[in-house]
């Protein structure tokens, strides 16, 4: 255990990856809380997440806690994940740039992969953000579509066979998405300056 405050300040995570870790600890209201919180002072953002996330994570250790619900989350299952953009000069959704835009993981639900990929990424662009200057506009909206991978596998059944079980292919082959998540470009602007904030 930490006791020194001094440490525990130096190890402080930055407002951007904070809404990262509430996302992997499936958190509601995580836009509203952005949203919220977007003109305070940076200190008090991380106060307030730190304090948020404090709280849902006593409520969830209780929950986990309560008989049987253990194993009722150590199923997780496979799902695959797109995410694409668009902006004022595209017409429709095109796959994001980057070997991070699309794959295969393991969670609980659709609704936490497409919340958890979507961040990842948007981190991603931020510490890379000279990368991707010349696509990164301001109306650039972002989507993460998600989808079941053994459901979509059962739709798939009896057609292209032949075609590769990823998300790219369910999109083309019109198997609809078990969840879908979309940041605007002012969510965009909002966490990528939360992350580069000194």
């Amino acid at each position: 255990m930490i006791d020194d405050l001094t440490d525990v300040r130096n190890r402080l995570i930055p407002p951007g990856r904070l809404h990262q870790v509430a996302a992997l600890l499936n958190m509601p209201h995580l836009d509203e809380t952005a949203a919220h919180d977007d003109d305070a002072p940076r200190a008090q953002q991380q106060v307030a997440l730190y304090t948020r996330i404090a709280n849902w994570a006593q409520l969830s250790a209780q929950a986990a806690a309560q008989p049987g619900a253990s194993d009722a989350h150590e199923t997780t299952e496979q799902y695959a994940y797109l995410i694409e953009y668009t902006d004022q000069h595209t017409k429709g959704w095109h796959p994001a740039p980057s070997e991070h835009s699309d794959g295969i993981t393991l969670a609980d639900t659709a609704e936490t992969v497409a919340r958890t990929v979507l961040l990842r990424y948007l981190t991603h662009l931020a510490e890379h953000r000279d990368d991707y200057q010349l696509w990164l506009v301001d109306s650039l909206s972002l989507r993460a579509s998600v989808w079941h991978m053994n459901s979509a596998e059962t739709h798939r059944r009896g057609r292209h066979r032949n075609w590769a079980s990823t998300a790219p292919t369910f999109k083309e082959i019109k198997i609809p998405p078990h969840a879908v998540e979309i940041r605007t470009p002012s969510q965009i602007h909002r966490i990528m300056d939360h992350h580069n904030a000194p």
